[in-house]
C-alpha cells in the first residue's frame, strides 16, 4: 500500500501508475528538476585524441535537445494518457509550490556540504543548477 509518492508524470503511463491512482498534483517548485549527464574519468577523457573528444562534444550538444524533448513528450504522454484514464491533475498553486519550494532546501544545502566534503564543488553545482531552472521552467 503506498499513500504517496514522488515520481515523474510519465510514470502515470509508462509504469502505469495512471490505473490505479486517482489524482496527482504537478510540483516544479521542489521535485523532478534535474539534469542528466554523463559522466568520464578524467585521466581517461584527458588521454583521448582531440577528435575523439571534439566528436564527444559535439554529439553532447545534439544530446541536450534531443533528450530535452523527449522527456517534455514523456510527460505529455503521461498526462494525456493519465487524464484518459479519469486521473485528477492538481496543478499546484503557485504561492504553495514556493512553500514547497523552500521546504527542501536543507536537503539541497546538504548536498551541497557532502559534497564539498569530497572536494567538489556543491555550492557552485547547486547554483548552476539554480540559475539554469529560473531561465528554462
Amino acid at each position: 500500500m503506498v499513500d504517496g509518492l514522488v515520481s515523474p508524470i510519465e510514470t502515470l503511463k509508462g509504469w502505469k501508475y495512471a490505473e490505479v491512482v486517482k489524482c496527482t498534483t504537478r510540483n516544479v517548485g521542489s521535485s523532478y528538476s534535474l539534469g542528466f549527464f554523463v559522466a568520464m574519468n578524467r585521466k581517461k577523457w584527458d588521454s583521448l585524441p582531440k577528435e575523439a573528444q571534439a566528436a564527444i562534444e559535439a554529439v553532447n550538444r545534439e544530446f541536450v535537445d534531443r533528450a530535452g524533448r523527449a522527456w517534455d513528450d514523456f510527460d505529455r504522454a503521461g498526462t494525456e494518457f493519465a487524464v484518459g484514464k479519469g486521473v485528477k491533475i492538481i496543478e499546484l498553486p503557485q504561492a504553495e509550490d514556493a512553500r514547497w519550494a523552500q521546504l527542501v532546501q536543507p536537503i539541497l544545502a546538504d548536498y551541497a556540504t557532502a559534497a564539498k566534503a569530497k572536494g567538489l564543488p556543491g555550492d557552485e553545482a547547486l547554483a548552476f543548477c539554480r540559475d539554469w531552472l529560473k531561465v528554462n521552467r
